[in-house]
């Protein structure tokens, strides 16, 4: 399979684990799935089920590709990516235009869109030579981004994106 058709296949994956990843926690309430699932509907912990789902897809690319591709370096910073760009897209209208209304379009457009640019990115990144210590690079990386993760959970700073408005809470 060309690269470019396992990228658009990569765009279902990604989006479908997502959307199992989102209700680990409810469904297994417990201390190990509140560490990488997202707790509540706060902005920022749904990362959890970017990097979550990211993660999973650079592992079975990585199966697939094995040492051909800088598959977990280019997963990882795709998936910093589709944060990144879902925080910039996203809050602004979830806080300021749908004044924290849920719009399940708007919400599954913004991250469509950020997952399809996002391995846009991720193509021209497995594109370049296979280099083992960018590989090494992503690993950590996603490490640094999970235990991050699990701090801001606990221990979230008073800011929008940290609040569920629907639960009323920080955190836990």
């Amino acid at each position: 399979m060309t690269l470019k058709k396992w990228k658009v296949i990569s765009c279902i994956g990604i989006f479908l684990l997502s959307a199992l990843l989102h209700f680990i926690y409810d469904w297994f309430p417990s201390f190990f799935t509140s560490l990488f699932f997202p707790v509540n509907e706060s902005i920022w912990e749904h990362n959890k089920i970017i990097i979550g789902s990211f993660l999973i897809w650079g592992i079975l690319e990585k199966i697939y590709y094995k040492k051909r591709k800088n598959v977990i370096f280019a997963e990882c910073i795709s998936s910093f990516l589709c944060s990144f760009l879902v925080m910039i897209i996203f809050t602004p209208i979830y806080l300021y235009v749908l004044k924290t209304q849920d719009n399940m379009i708007i919400t599954f457009a913004i991250f469509i869109f950020s997952i399809i640019i996002s391995q846009f990115v991720s193509y021209h990144l497995m594109k370049q030579e296979y280099n083992p210590k960018l590989e090494e690079l992503g690993v950590i990386l996603f490490v640094i981004a999970i235990l991050i993760n699990i701090i801001f959970t606990y221990y979230p700073p008073k800011l929008a994106i940290f609040y569920d408005f629907t639960k009323k809470i920080y955190g836990l």
